[in-house]
This record gives C-alpha cells, structure tokens and sequence, in this order.
C-alpha cells in the first residue's frame, strides 16, 4: 500500500530524515559484509504500527575456527556528536558461516543525525 502526502495524519518514510552511518568497527576474526537503515512505515490508514522506528540490518562474516557469540551495537549521535541512545542485538554465528543482524531502534530520534555499528564478542556472565 502506498501513502501519499495528501491523506491526513499518513507519514510516508520519505518524510523521515535518515541518519548516514558515521563509522563501523569489527573484532578480529569477523568482518562486516553489508550494513543498511531500515525505517519502518509509519502508522497510517489504519495499519498498526511496528513496535519500534528502524533498524539497521547487515551481515556478519565469521572467519574464526570457532562458533562465534557476537553483540552487534548501534549508538545514534545528533548533529554536535552526542550520544542520543544505544541498542544492540545479539547473534550466534558457526565458524565459516555467515550470519544477519537486526537491531531495532526501538524510540523515535528525531535529531538523529549519524549512528555507528560496534561489533564486539558477547560477554557471558
């Protein structure tokens, strides 16, 4: 279904502003394949609305011998460098495998301007 401008109170994704991705960094042993922002449709028409605003999505490589346990970190930054929020997601990948990440940005940051991918091992506690 396609929302127009015209239709009161519908909000298409082109009316949002996305945030350009400022910098990725990895761990040894995986690398980044892909990365892409996915902003959800917004409700409108009577379409219900997704539980969170976007997401950013992308592939995982793991080069290591091992199964890898791996936290995939998205911080949003505004316009002056400052942290707005941070979410994360948390995937298993078998070692030569590749593996897809999707954290869900899950409130609205209207003044997000830039957000960085922080690729870590996952601590377990």
């Amino acid at each position: 279904m396609t929302a127009t401008k015209n239709l009161i109170g519908c909000i298409t994704p082109q009316d949002q502003k996305e945030p350009r991705c400022k910098d990725i960094h990895s761990i040894d042993g995986i690398s980044i394949e892909g990365q892409v922002f996915l902003p959800s449709l917004m409700p409108c028409c009577g379409l219900l609305a997704l539980p969170f605003w976007a997401k950013v999505s992308g592939w995982l490589i793991n080069e290591r011998p091992e199964e890898a346990l791996i936290t995939v970190t998205v911080t949003l930054f505004d316009a002056r460098d400052k942290i707005l929020a941070d979410y994360s997601d948390a995937i298993a990948v078998e070692a030569g495998q590749k593996g897809t990440f999707d954290v869900k940005l899950l409130d609205f940051q209207e003044i997000a301007e830039m957000y960085s991918i922080v690729v870590s091992d996952m601590e377990i506690s």
